[in-house]
């Protein structure tokens, strides 16, 4: 097993929560049982994709299997649309996640989970892209709007000029 800091996070994408900060700290975390000790004890066990399954579910917001606030998308649609939109947003951090998930043991329930986010299907990927690329150039035409409004003073003194 590694040696995994219990009061860091495990992983920064799908595994945000401390091992420590899920123990002593479950207000703040909001962190519901059974998943709270679900998300412990898979976490110290390097079963990665029973981790991840808990943590979608650690905050008590999955009803028959579906997660609030996430237009009726299961708790594995949820998982995907974050992988995706890592992927995408933050491919650096996402290619760490695979390396580190690769170490999950054999023992993992839910290796499905590890392989729905190692294999996205390229439609997704791209379709998740071109929505990024979308929101990415309205954001950039935001920022000049707002440089040139900025830049260009007050309405009444440009007509005095």
């Amino acid at each position: 097993m590694t040696n995994l800091s219990e009061n860091r996070l495990v992983e920064q994408l799908f595994l945000d929560y401390p091992i420590q900060a899920v123990l002593n700290e479950c207000r703040r975390y909001k962190a519901v049982e059974p998943w709270a000790s679900l998300y412990v004890n898979a976490v110290r066990e390097e079963r990665f994709g029973d981790a991840i399954w808990a943590r979608y579910h650690i905050c008590g917001d999955v009803e028959n299997g579906i997660v609030r606030g996430s237009d009726n998308m299961t708790v594995l649609e949820v998982i995907k649309e974050d992988a995706l939109g890592y992927r995408v947003g933050d491919p650096e951090y996402y290619a760490e996640a695979l390396l580190f998930y690769a170490k999950s043991s054999s023992a993992d329930g839910h290796a499905d989970v590890l392989e729905l986010i190692a294999n996205l299907p390229e439609s997704d990927i791209a379709r998740v892209q071109a929505e990024y690329d979308i929101e990415q150039e309205e954001q950039r035409q935001a920022e000049r709007e707002t440089e040139e409004a900025e830049s260009s003073g007050p309405e009444w003194e440009r007509a005095c000029l």
